[in-house]
């Protein structure tokens, strides 16, 4: 009997799209809270602004390393399901969680060293106070988010995506409802400014893993996946996820650090102004690369479930179908980031003047976000190939290679050629460190397309008999 997945058009266009565009909704429902967040939290000012951002990046570069591991749940929950293997599938997502319990309490110490931290990054005061904050609610909330993405990624290796957008959307919908209230002290709460921002974030986070989890324990999921059988989960399920989920949490770890160092030393040795216009940058860019990572998740699910089907030729075929719509996607945003460059950092620039000029300053801010708009746009096209490879070699459990290179040109195109620009071209300013980050994708996007046509992932296999 013909697998219904099978069914759909040659191109299998349609098929893409109903697992991608629910988990494309996902990311941007998520991004474009975040981005609601900012422009909120932007209103009360520059430093709260800056801090929000740097403090959310900083957190997220440890947690990052967990994420990596936990998202090839996704993988063994695809390959097993192609296989027809429904029972494995619980309990693989039972290991991710344990593994989040157990890295949440390894990194729980870092809320105690906020302070030295951030000292060392040396930005302004007042921005200080509010990254370390911000950084501290986002280290207590880590259980939560590493716990929310283990059976997230189990609802993606299953091909239910619209479980995980519907519960988003709603989470979301908290959360900016939440961060109304309490960052301008509506309905009879005291304005709380950034700290009510996190506080609201982290309640929607609550709300989340709570309908997230009696989803996967109810009746329906466990009769088909097993998820209440806790005691079925052996070591061999841990060691599964750890073996392929290091080298992609080593590589989410490398991606976050880099970016984190590029970010606040590099661009932030030029200033607030140049900071915060890399931060409204930074924003959009989110809007954009954040669907394309939906896209690759749903890749990843459906490379894993055909490798267990034994149809690795559609496996390829699937994921240059989700590479044509993600560059069709992130083609359009590279038109919009260019031509309306000035305008949309001017969303930014309005509610963050500095120094005592502030229509110079704002005009400053627009012209410096402007040109980081430009890089952003040359290399959209480029980063679309990065995200849907490596989200296809990892449904294949490739993860190793993709490591090595990120790891190569992370330190030496993006910090190492960051770093000369600030050193030897400083007239270019917050410029310069965004050309070598301009080329360090447009450099990774033709090695990791070798590596997926060159077809090495094909002589992987994840399935354990």
């Amino acid at each position: 009997m013909e697998s219904p997945l099978l069914a759909d058009n040659k191109s299998g266009v349609v098929e893409v799209l109903r697992v991608g565009l629910p988990a494309s909704a996902s990311m941007l429902g998520r991004t474009m809270t975040q981005f609601v967040d900012g422009v909120m939290v932007a209103r009360t000012g520059q430093a709260a602004f800056i801090g929000q951002r740097v403090g959310a990046l900083v957190a997220f570069v440890p947690e990052a390393f967990s994420i990596g591991i936990i998202g090839v749940i996704n993988t063994f929950v695809s390959q097993n399901l192609g296989a027809g293997r429904s029972r494995r599938c619980g309990q693989y997502a039972w290991a991710g969680l344990g593994i989040c319990g157990i890295l949440s309490a390894i990194f729980l110490p870092l809320f105690f060293l906020a302070k030295p931290l951030f000292s060392l990054i040396n930005h302004a005061a007042d921005v200080q106070i509010n990254e370390v904050l911000y950084f501290r609610y986002m280290i207590l909330a880590m259980p939560l988010t590493m716990s929310i993405r283990a059976l997230e990624s189990f609802f993606y290796g299953l091909h239910k995506p619209r479980v995980v957008v519907t519960i988003s959307i709603f989470a979301n919908a908290v959360n900016v409802v939440g961060n109304y209230v309490l960052i301008f002290g509506k309905f009879g709460m005291p304005a709380m400014g950034l700290k009510g921002a996190a506080i609201a974030t982290v309640a929607s986070w609550s709300l989340q893993f709570t309908i997230l989890l009696i989803v996967f324990l109810s009746r329906n999921t466990h009769l088909r996946f097993g998820t209440r059988f806790v005691r079925a989960v052996r070591f061999s399920h841990f060691r599964d996820i750890f073996r392929v989920g290091w080298p992609a949490g080593i590589s989410f770890f490398i991606d976050l650090t880099t970016w984190t160092v590029f970010t606040t030393l590099l661009v932030g040795h030029f200033g607030k102004t140049h900071l915060a216009a890399a931060q409204a940058a930074a924003r959009y860019m989110t809007l954009s690369f954040m669907p394309a990572i939906g896209m690759s998740i749903a890749t990843t699910a459906l490379v894993g479930r055909y490798i267990g089907m034994g149809r690795r030729d559609l496996a390829r075929k699937r994921a240059h179908c989700a590479l044509r719509i993600t560059m069709i996607y992130m083609g359009v945003c590279a038109l919009i980031f260019f031509f309306f460059r000035h305008w949309l950092i001017g969303l930014f620039a309005h509610h963050n003047p500095v120094g005592l000029d502030k229509e110079v300053a704002m005009q400053e801010m627009i012209v410096v976000g402007g040109r980081i708009m430009i890089c952003a746009a040359v290399f959209q096209l480029f980063d679309a190939c990065n995200i849907i490879f490596n989200g296809a070699l990892r449904g294949a459990g490739d993860t190793r290679w993709p490591m090595v290179v990120m790891f190569m040109l992370s330190t030496v195109v993006l910090v190492g050629g960051g770093t000369a620009m600030v050193i030897y071209l400083p007239q270019l300013k917050s410029l310069g460190p965004y050309i070598a980050a301009t080329a360090w994708v447009v450099l990774l996007a033709p090695i990791l397309t070798w590596r997926f046509e060159s077809g090495a992932w094909r002589k992987i296999n994840l399935l354990r008999k």
